[in-house]
């Protein structure tokens, strides 16, 4: 240890006689080491760490699969479905079902739209949690006609409610019914699947008694039992879908069932992401080891006289090695403390960067583990780039160096070829990162030419919702909408205005099959099936789609009127191919169940602008009513100027009904594509500092090289060489050393670039 004190004292000595080697050494380090620190920190947080539940590998999410009838692997579930895996599973200690609720709180200030869930009794004894107040639901309040009650989050508590410890069995309005709070949820807790959920209700009295089997409404998630696989789970899993395929062939045709461990479900949509960022910064770290280690071997050689003196005077060639390791720790730490400081401030950075809908955003942080693997690519890197010179010492010929007086010549000739191959494996390493962002770049750019079938340039968007309790008839949705609409469009500044039940790039997603008139019926569960939406007159014109052939709706449309749908191009392409598709109509079969299709609107990208359009249609909402629509109207000017004045208006109409997810058209459509500007502007970055360090590291080499070679050129130049061949002669080997990485990088990143094929637009890997 004394020794090693004495090689950390003097390598410290060493570094501050260099001063302006040994900051650039640093500073090159603590990037490498800092965006490291911060890439792993959130791959730690959202990959590795696991879900804050008590044994939270076992558990699951259980979907339908419908890939035999060309639908979704995870499809959502019946009621019924959900209790034949309840009943007939074994290998489960908990099998529940939930749903999204969005209830408005109303009596407790302004009226706030709550985002929720409504739950089987024994979700959160599943999930291994306890409420801080109160209780959880007991099963006989999962039954219907039982009384209403409620657990809602801390963070609700807290917000509307002060934190008032006599909560607990009082009653709230929510929808406009009163309902007993049983329970406050701890600090921190976080519920899977529906994030963001603030308040839980049970799921059984919501549910419709003709929803049944083949109804998909609900998500269920399990808990495997402590002696059962995941295998073992998904055969049962299968065989319970093969039997009741066999009983209910009309509703279970060729649907099949899949077992997902919930953490896979719920980061599967970013790991390929995460993990290209943290092979990059990986890359990244390299290139800087390389550029540090260009830079002792260039130092070693003003260090040859001191070395073979040294190796005269008794050192062994190990004793000498372990002092010039001990000054490339050194640095390490040094540049690595640097780095975890940057760590901290570039991870705040990319969570404030980070896209909607990252999962675990609000977890992720600097912490133990990402402490230590720092700590450990410290020591690496500094084993790593401090083997160069320790690898050229051993290869040196120290007396003949002594005997040269230190000129270099033995140590240059070894050296040279070491820094080649770092010049080398640089460039190669830059390249590679470079290919997978131009790649990149040009999706993105492709991503952001498709058109989205509208136009988002100043409208504005907003939820509102009519609790069934208040508005229990549904004559009297439509003309609610229509009144406000009304209010609306007197707005200033606005230019129209309409409602759509299902916003394109919003999220939302509903479907039906349907039959057209004429031809033969499908095979049970054949039928095709069409994304649909309700909206009002104007809707088209208002967001800038264009209409192919026939008509918009009017205010004729209404629930007095024959039935008629307006068509996507999408779906008389599949449907209609080579025919004019106006006038025909679809249906259920039934005589009363006829719809007349009297327009085709252009397709949008309604699930997302690197989707394929979807079969879709659109009723009239006096037709088709929903309870919760998306108010859209475009504008003359800025559209969120008009936030308040919108709410002004549902005010003056309900004063208990709360207007949410106010925004911008525009700002959604964005959204619809930020974890890909996210991925992009971060691979950019780490490829253009890789350039950068590649750049410093060519440029080391060959003004040390030609600082080698000086007599040499002196007599080149002596004998009448011009400046011209001179620059031709260093040009041209570092051409060379740049051809051979381009080369390997290259190939490199043919091999490397099918792993980012899924993260692909418009564009080939190669």
């Amino acid at each position: 240890m004394q020794t090693l004190w004495q090689d950390m004292r003097y390598g410290l000595r060493m570094l501050v006689n260099k001063p302006a080697f040994t900051l650039i050494a640093i500073f090159t380090l603590a990037l490498g080491i800092g965006a490291n620190t911060a890439i792993f920190s959130v791959v730690n947080s959202v990959l590795l760490r696991p879900l804050p539940y008590p044994n939270a590998g076992r558990l699951m999410t259980i979907w339908e699969d419908h890939r035999a009838r060309n639908g979704p692997v995870n499809e959502w579930t019946s009621p019924t479905g959900f209790e034949d895996w309840r009943d007939q599973a074994r290998s489960f200690d908990h099998v529940v079902a939930l749903q999204n609720w969005q209830p408005i709180l109303t009596g407790q200030g302004e009226p706030e739209q709550l985002f929720g869930a409504q739950v089987s009794h024994g979700t959160f004894a599943m999930l291994g949690v306890t409420p801080a107040l109160g209780r959880t639901f007991h099963p006989e309040e999962d039954q219907r006609g039982a009384e209403s009650v409620v657990i809602i989050s801390h963070g609700l508590w807290q917000r509307r409610f002060g934190a008032d410890p006599s909560l607990v069995g009082k009653r709230i309005s929510l929808n406009g019914e009163s309902r007993t709070v049983i329970g406050v949820m701890p600090v921190g807790f976080k519920f899977p699947i529906i994030a963001g959920a603030d308040i839980w209700r049970p799921i059984q009295p919501a549910l419709g008694p003709r929803c049944q089997r083949g109804c998909i409404t609900v998500r269920v998630m399990a808990r495997l039992k402590p002696e059962a696989t995941e295998a073992q789970a998904r055969a049962e899993l299968r065989s319970i879908a093969a039997r009741i395929e066999q009983q209910f062939p009309d509703t279970n045709s060729k649907v099949g069932v899949t077992l997902i461990p919930l953490h896979e479900f719920l980061v599967g949509p970013v790991k390929t992401q995460m993990l290209m960022l943290l092979a990059a910064v990986g890359f990244v770290l390299l290139i800087a080891c390389a550029n540090v280690a260009n830079l002792l071997l260039a130092r070693s050689a003003t260090r040859e006289k001191e070395i073979a003196i040294r190796a005269s005077l008794g050192a062994g060639r190990w004793r000498i090695a372990r002092q010039l390791l001990s000054e490339s720790l050194l640095m390490a730490v040094i540049g690595g403390a640097m780095g975890l400081l940057l760590a901290y401030w570039l991870v705040n950075l990319l969570v404030g960067f980070s896209p909607q809908g990252t999962p675990r955003l609000d977890e992720i942080g600097v912490d133990g583990r990402a402490l230590g693997y720092a700590l450990a690519i410290t020591i690496l890197t500094g084993l790593l780039f401090g083997s160069a010179p320790v690898w050229q010492l051993f290869k040196a010929d120290l007396n003949q160096s002594l005997r040269d007086g230190g000129k270099g010549l033995q140590v240059a000739r070894s050296g040279r070829r070491a820094l080649s191959a770092l010049v080398v494996a640089e460039t190669a390493l830059a390249l590679m990162l470079l290919v997978g962002a131009g790649l990149l770049i040009r999706s993105f750019i492709r991503l952001q030419r498709v058109d989205p079938g509208f136009n988002p340039r100043n409208v504005l968007t907003a939820i509102v919702t009519l609790p069934q309790a208040v508005y229990p008839e549904r004559n009297q949705i439509a003309p609610f909408y229509s009144q406000l609409l009304e209010r609306v469009r007197a707005l200033p500044g606005v230019q129209s205005a309409s409602a759509v039940s299902s916003l394109p790039l919003a999220g939302n997603d509903s479907d039906a099959g349907f039959l057209i008139e004429g031809r033969p019926a499908p095979q049970p569960n054949q039928q095709p099936v069409a994304w649909y939406s309700s909206v009002s007159p104007d809707y088209f014109r208002t967001m800038g789609m264009r209409l192919i052939a026939g008509r918009e709706f009017n205010e004729r449309d209404n629930e007095n009127s024959p039935k008629v749908v307006i068509i996507s191009e999408a779906t008389a392409r599949r449907h209609f191919p080579n025919e004019d598709p106006v006038g025909k109509r679809i249906g259920n079969g039934r005589p009363d169940g006829w719809i007349e299709i009297v327009g085709v609107t252009a397709d949008v990208k309604h699930f997302g602008l690197n989707q394929d359009a979807r079969v879709s249609m659109f009723f009239p909402d006096r037709q088709q009513p929903s309870r919760r629509m998306f108010i859209v109207a475009r504008t003359a000017a800025d559209p969120l100027s008009l936030t308040s004045a919108l709410k002004g208006a549902v005010a003056a109409m309900d004063k208990n009904l709360a207007v949410s997810n106010i925004g911008a058209m525009e700002e959604i459509t964005a959204q619809s594509i930020g974890q890909e500007r996210f991925t992009l502007l971060l691979l950019g970055v780490f490829s253009a500092l890789a350039l950068l360090l590649a750049v410093a590291g060519i440029y080391g080499v060959m003004s040390y090289a030609v600082a080698q070679r000086t007599h040499e050129i002196g007599v080149r130049v002596a004998l009448g060489a011009q400046t011209r061949d001179v620059l031709k002669l260093v040009v041209s080997q570092g051409m060379v050393l740049v051809s051979v990485g381009v080369g390997i990088g290259l190939a490199s990143a043919l091999a490397l670039t099918r792993f980012i094929k899924g993260l692909l637009f418009g564009v080939s890997a190669t």
